[in-house]
């Protein structure tokens, strides 16, 4: 038995915040005799792991696997930034193992095809008044988001030019299609909340892997608004109406 969840951050973290409730237990086979308060799980992917607890590295890659899914989304969020803010590290390659298994057990994880063009993929994706890319001028008249764009395309982005951006750059990207996005699905919501509920959707389904994994490794950093942008969206939408 491999002890998992909280129980185990709770065994390296003492300050862990959270009180576990219970153990999880990664097994090979499901005892037929169960105790109480003790969860037993399959997991294939670490059902050999050599030690009677998951390493801090490994319970903040597992973490980082569940985010895909709607489910426990906030608590498994809160339990990445903490074991991030410890100094563990998600390992890629064990990431994508798990997020494999995720999809043949709670059904495959839906993600935008960003390799069409942008008319049909804007189109496809949400009805909006004003064209995607204008709406990306208005927060940053050089959206961040052209600089990474694959030769030819219109919409899909280039991880190789992405890693060569500045940190800051690589946030800009992020915040700036996320508020978009936000202010096109969600501007019924204050702007804090269409930005949060975009970003939680932008990471589930919408972002490249290798982006989504930069935000959730950035989450403190980019999980709220650095300003207003609605305002800057309305503003720009108002300017633009009046000189039609």
């Amino acid at each position: 038995m491999v002890l998992i969840g909280s129980q185990a951050i709770k065994h390296y973290f003492p300050d862990f915040p959270r009180e576990p409730k219970d153990y999880d237990y990664i097994v090979k086979e499901v005892p037929k005799v169960q105790h109480i308060n003790t969860e037993y799980l399959r997991n294939p992917v670490l059902e050999d792991y050599p030690l009677d607890i998951l390493e801090p590295d490994y319970i903040l890659t597992l973490k980082a696997s569940h985010l895909f899914w709607d489910i426990n989304w906030d608590k498994h969020m809160f339990d990445t930034q903490f074991l991030l803010k410890k100094g563990c590290t998600i390992n890629r390659r064990l990431f994508f193992q798990l997020y494999e298994h995720w999809n043949n057990y709670h059904g495959k994880n839906k993600r935008s095809n960003l390799s069409m063009s942008a008319s049909d993929f804007f189109d496809n994706a949400v009805k909006c008044e004003y064209d995607h890319d204008f709406l990306h001028t208005l927060i940053n008249p050089q959206p961040t988001y052209i600089k990474v764009l694959k030769d030819g395309a219109e919409v899909e982005l280039d991880e190789e030019k992405f890693n060569k951006l500045s940190h800051k750059e690589k946030c800009d990207l992020a915040s700036e299609e996320i508020m978009v996005m936000g202010w096109e699905r969600f501007n019924r919501l204050n702007y804090m909340s269409a930005y949060s509920r975009m970003m939680k959707k932008f990471i589930m389904g919408h972002a490249p892997m290798w982006l989504a994994l930069f935000i959730i490794e950035n989450y403190v950093e980019l999980h709220k608004p650095k300003f207003n942008f609605y305002k800057l969206i309305e503003n720009g939408i108002d300017q633009y109406n009046s000189i039609k």
